[in-house]
């Protein structure tokens, strides 16, 4: 709008007539509006009152409802715009990130306790094998043991006990003369030892 139609609306002679192509607002609910197409820097924006008259926006910083940003450095012209989406998308993929490193967190832990639950069954089923190999050993000691014993105890016995015969080994002994003497049939019958003896009392 040129000087003289400013003065002219001024004075009530011409009313303003402007073509709106951008209308918003702001986060606390004022309703903004623009020859433009969209904000951008350098662009003018003016507030639409009540009345449906519209006014420069004052200077100062605004953020509109769709959290998008502009500063006003000169009364109705946006000297630089501003986008709080993308604050909010970072943060939105912090918090996206620390979720996937808390689920990682957890799925870790899990896999972990499984392991300990696992090596811990495993070393119970070897302790029980341990035992049972500990008590089969032992066992089988105390049978040496009552067998060395018992062979102490007859060894003890044997060297204390007499003969009840003398054994001749002489066979020019006198004594052999009164021997029986066996048949071959007889003398196969007899065990080893007996034959030894038998042919040594001959």
């Amino acid at each position: 709008m040129d000087i003289k139609t400013r003065i002219r609306v001024a004075l009530g002679i011409e009313e303003e007539t402007i073509a709106l192509a951008f209308e918003g607002k702001l986060k606390d609910g004022t309703i903004i509006v623009s020859e433009a197409d969209a904000l951008a820097e350098g662009v003018a924006v003016m507030v639409m009152t009540e009345d449906g008259t519209t006014i420069d926006v004052p200077v100062g910083s605004y953020e509109m409802e769709d959290g998008a940003t502009f500063v006003v450095e000169e009364e109705g012209i946006i000297a630089s715009m501003g986008e709080a989406e993308e604050v909010e998308e970072v943060e939105t993929e912090e918090e996206d990130k620390e979720e996937m490193a808390d689920d990682r967190l957890a799925e870790f832990s899990e896999v972990v306790m499984q392991l300990f639950t696992e090596m811990k069954e495993e070393i119970d089923v070897l302790k029980e094998e341990l035992s049972i190999i500990s008590g089969t050993n032992l066992s089988q000691e105390e049978e040496i043991v009552d067998l060395q014993k018992e062979n102490t105890e007859l060894s003890k016995q044997l060297k204390t006990t007499p003969a009840t015969e003398n054994v001749v080994v002489n066979k020019f002994s006198k004594e052999t003369s009164n021997k029986v003497r066996l048949s071959k049939s007889e003398y196969n019958k007899l065990s080893q030892q007996e034959k030894f003896l038998y042919d040594i009392s001959k």
